[in-house]
């Protein structure tokens, strides 16, 4: 069995199923024992006293060695998270304020990794990916997908999936994926997929029974994705997972796939050459006889034909769309692979439902795992989503959270349990009043005017980076973003981290405590829910972006604004235009429309000059060049 130790300390002794625990990775150490090396495959378990903590309270123990200097072991506190990560970075923080938060683990995007000529060029990758990216003291997880968002990308196929990397879709098949999978060596990576969503359903008016790529019915926009297609979804991904796992154990996971395309081609060319039925019958009781999954792993898959990779763990998704039986189908039929390290429920794919509908659809998948085993759950970050999904069983979620608050210019208040006596909330009299948004006592928005003038940390009390000793304040924050300096952007996320991971340390000890219904109840009554996030920025913020538009078009620079580069970070397809007449008066609009349009005009007037000068000094020069060679014709 991979090194995965995945221990329940505490379950709620409340009607919730809200569980404290410890995720376990164990690797060997070097002879130095600094650097963990090829991972040794044991069933260590580790003590609950074994953890350390750290300075945000929240009991990670990062890079243990064990008393015999032979085990190096690095731990996850259930409940958790891995933090999000953009091309294999945590988004505005350098690596000592990163290490700084209270998380164990990372969670990295395949698709936004593979370059052009990759996986080819593997065979000259001398580096596991935590050695890569610097990251040996961390959990690192492989995904192929972003778990913050959703994108929409072509139907899959039984041999490939579409990713979207920085260059565009790119079709990914199973044998390509083994192979990042075997350069790579993450300590947990996510099985390939076929994820589906509303999203994927073709748009209003081309009726019920449209059709896919695959030619069957892909349900309407209403209802979401066909019955035929969500099952085809889940039987693909067990087949996948099953080779996954075969090819994990060193065997040839893919020769059942070769021999069914082998079969399939030798068919089609005995028919061609006018060969009889009775002559193509061995062919087709081959192809038959590879549709059985007990045949293939005696037949194909019994050698050892490759070098395992069983120092990593493997997580599953459950799948199922909206049906919810589909949903117990996918977690039952997952649950039955004993060699499944953990569970993954993405809810990203139901996003065009309500919140409710969500959650329960959740529920459904969860009751159905085993309770020995991590689930982990991607697409619901907020800290009232958070606590709901804890209380079905949920043991781990991505950091995106605190990533959208730092791009909208936004700093965290919300405490949880007995932080929320001790620490001094600012309410509704600090809650944003120039940008339109709904008032809420769980963040402040530092593009906000009234900030500019307030000389105090972000939150008093916390002990973060930006916040700790009084190091910078409101006023300083906000001077940094209508400067454009990136350092606000590192505050901001530091302090948002930070508040994330001690909301987690205390979701951890209400659970050891037994309050955790209680604590829940109260937070929401506190915080209440959440804003809709609705892609408009802040007026402040588009007269920023606006006047750096302006000065790149003035020094010749791309013409792309700041703003069209925030839209795309936050997967906002919305224009430059529309995300500042968002947020802007009337009056704000005309006004930019007008200044907008001098700029042109003088833009317009510098370029005719320009261009009438150059023709200018170029007659001027045919003149002179002219003259030379009427003087050289009079020459004797």
């Amino acid at each position: 069995m991979p090194p995965l130790t995945f221990n329940i300390i505490r379950q709620s002794t409340q009607r919730r199923a809200a569980r404290r625990g410890t995720l376990v990775i164990t690797q060997a150490a070097t002879a130095t024992g600094n650097t963990p090396t090829t991972t040794t495959i044991t069933a260590t378990t580790t003590s609950t006293t074994s953890s350390t903590t750290n300075v945000n309270g929240s009991g990670q123990n990062h890079g243990h060695v064990a008393a015999n200097k032979e085990l190096i072991k690095r731990v996850i506190e259930t409940p958790g998270c891995f933090m999000h990560t953009v091309k294999g970075t945590v988004p505005h923080l350098t690596p000592d304020t990163m290490r700084l938060q209270g998380f164990g683990g990372v969670h990295v995007s395949i698709e936004q990794l593979l370059q052009d000529h990759q996986p080819g060029g593997f065979d000259k990758w001398p580096l596991t990916l935590s050695k890569f990216l610097n990251l040996q003291d961390m959990i690192l997880l492989c995904d192929l997908r972003d778990p913050s968002r959703y994108f929409k990308v072509p139907v899959k196929s039984d041999r490939h999936i579409a990713i979207k990397t920085h260059k565009g879709v790119r079709q990914l098949t199973l044998e390509e994926y083994l192979k990042v999978v075997r350069a790579y060596q993450p300590d947990i990576v996510a099985a390939m997929a076929d994820q589906i969503a509303d999203a994927d359903v073709p748009p209003a008016g081309t009726g019920q029974g449209s059709l896919d790529a695959e030619g069957e019915t892909q349900g309407s926009p209403c209802s979401g994705p066909g019955l035929k297609r969500v099952k085809r979804s889940i039987d693909r991904s067990l087949k996948w997972l099953d080779q996954i796992l075969l090819d994990r154990q060193g065997m040839d996971a893919l020769a059942a796939d070769r021999a069914a395309d082998e079969a399939k081609r030798q068919k089609m060319q005995k028919a061609a050459t006018g060969h009889s039925h009775d002559s193509t019958r061995g062919v087709e009781s081959l192809a038959l006889e590879l549709q059985n999954p007990d045949l293939i792993t005696t037949k194909t898959t019994t050698a050892m034909t490759r070098i395992p990779w069983s120092g990593v763990s493997v997580f599953a998704h459950v799948l199922g769309s909206h049906v919810e039986q589909e949903r117990i189908r996918s977690a039952e039929e997952t649950a039955r692979r004993e060699a499944v390290d953990g569970f993954i429920v993405d809810t990203n794919p139901l996003h065009g439902s309500s919140k409710e509908t969500i959650l329960n659809l959740l529920k459904v998948s969860l009751d159905h795992l085993p309770v020995e085993k991590p689930r982990m759950v991607y697409g619901l970050q907020t800290p009232e989503d958070v606590l709901k999904s804890i209380a079905m069983g949920a043991d781990l979620f991505d950091t995106s959270y605190p990533y959208h608050l730092t791009e909208d210019g936004k700093a965290s208040l919300y405490s949880f349990g007995s932080d929320s006596n001790s620490i001094n909330t600012v309410i509704k009299n600090n809650n944003n009043t120039t940008s339109g948004e709904v008032t809420t006592n769980r963040w402040i928005n530092l593009w906000d005017d009234e900030h500019a003038n307030k000389f105090t940390p972000l939150l008093e009390g916390c002990g973060c980076y930006a916040c700790k000793g009084g190091r910078h304040t409101r006023a300083y924050i906000n001077h940094l973003l209508k400067a454009h300096e990136m350092l606000a952007t590192v505050l901001l996320m530091s302090h948002n981290m930070y508040q994330y991971s001690k909301f987690f340390a205390n979701v951890r000890q209400s659970i050891e405590d037994g309050t955790f219904e209680q604590d829940s109840a109260s937070f929401i009554q506190q915080f209440g829910s959440e804003p809709e996030r609705t892609g408009k920025i802040h007026a402040a913020q588009a007269i920023v972006e606006m006047a750096l538009s302006k000065r790149n078009r003035l020094d010749g620079s791309n013409s792309a604004s700041a703003s069209s580069c925030r839209s795309s970070r936050n997967g906002n397809n919305s224009s430059e235009s529309e995300g500042e007449q968002g947020a802007m008066s009337k009056e704000e609009k005309a006004e930019a429309r007008r200044k907008l349009k001098e700029q042109e005009r003088f833009e317009r007037g510098e370029k005719n000059r320009m261009e009438g000068l150059k023709r200018k000094k170029e007659k001027q020069q045919q003149l002179v060049a002219d003259e030379r060679d009427a003087e050289r014709t009079r020459e004797p």
